[in-house]
């Protein structure tokens, strides 16, 4: 956490294609990345459905962790299916990142990509013997934060000292 204070800025923003080609997605992942510099910690991604948020997201961490902003990654989504299929995304276009599946019951703590639904971590936080500390994950990417970040598992980003992604649509129309 001290060492975050002192990290010069994003300053080598070249994105990949083959993860996120699209022009609007350029856009997003640069307008999050200024953000960052300017010493926001959170950010909010609306894009609408199906224009590929999780590509997004996926290229920010690639970014992030070139670099050296971000070493440890946590993914939370509300429903399994959509854990699982965020970690099949990140493992196929980023696979020199370690993964790991907490809803799935996978235990690879060392993993710097993790993947949970918000009740499974609760459930690390609430735990007596404290797996992850309150600094373990340098960002954290909110699936469909318009759900579930201002409800109960909002203690969950008071817990950890990260940045904050949330990714969420908006209607085609």
């Amino acid at each position: 956490m001290i060492q975050r204070r002192d990290r010069g800025d994003i300053t080598d923003l070249s994105i990949n294609d083959e993860i996120t080609g699209r022009p609007y997605q350029k856009i997003a992942i640069t307008k999050l990345c200024e953000r960052f510099n300017e010493k926001h910690r959170r950010g909010l991604l609306v894009m609408a459905t199906g224009t590929g948020k999780t590509r997004v997201a996926i290229s920010l961490v690639d970014i992030l962790t070139r670099n050296n902003w971000v070493k440890n990654v946590l993914f939370l989504a509300d429903r399994t299916s959509l854990v699982h299929q965020a970690k099949i995304n990140f493992n196929k276009l980023l696979p020199s990142l370690s993964v790991c599946e907490l809803s799935a019951g996978e235990k690879d703590y060392n993993a710097r990509l993790m993947f949970s639904t918000y009740q499974t971590m609760i459930n690390y936080i609430d735990a007596e013997d404290k797996q992850f500390t309150s600094g373990r994950f340098d960002l954290i990417i909110i699936d469909e934060a318009h759900r579930s970040i201002f409800n109960r598992y909002g203690t969950i980003f008071d817990y950890y000292d990260s940045l904050l992604v949330g990714l969420t649509a908006t209607p085609k129309d």
